[in-house]
């Protein structure tokens, strides 16, 4: 048992060191996951709308941090996601994309929308700024992806595997 678990490890972190893109986009899931249960902890509400609750906890003393259950299950999932789609280059690159452009537009509705996503999801303004680079971060590890990757293939082959 130890040794088949021991094994399929050892396989997918083979899989994401083949492009240094995949093995950042390995961290980045992996903060997303870690910040899952960490925001669930602070916060377990999953009311919406007029009845919409959040709770803000300061961190080192002076950095607002804003969550309710709802944000706490989109880093879940997003980290989640990444974990089963870094093992590719091509489903790696396709996940920067995604969760790089969707992180961003969650930045733009919390600056535009206030202490909220879409009367669901608490947000914060720092924790608009900290989407925004989490988003940015991920575009541009998609484009290392795509880059680097085209950098090894031969002339008239796919770019992205």
């Amino acid at each position: 048992m130890l040794d088949t678990a021991r094994g399929a490890l050892t396989r997918y972190l083979a899989d994401v060191r083949r492009t240094p893109g995949q093995l950042l986009l390995l961290l980045l899931s992996l903060w997303f996951v870690s910040n899952g249960p960490v925001a669930f902890a602070m916060c377990s509400s999953f009311s919406f709308g007029a009845h919409m609750k959040s709770c803000t906890v300061m961190v080192f003393g002076f950095i607002p941090v804003t969550v309710n259950g709802w944000h706490a299950l989109f880093h879940l999932v997003t980290g989640v996601a990444g974990l089963f789609l870094v093992r590719t280059p091509r489903k790696a690159f396709a996940y920067g994309i995604g969760c790089g452009w969707f992180y961003l537009v969650i930045a733009g509705f919390g600056f535009f929308g206030g202490d909220n996503v879409l009367r669901f999801m608490a947000v914060d303004t720092f924790g608009n700024y900290v989407h925004a680079v989490e988003g940015g971060l991920a575009l541009t590890i998609a484009a290392l992806i795509a880059f680097g990757t085209q950098l090894r293939t031969r002339p008239g082959t796919a770019a992205v595997r």
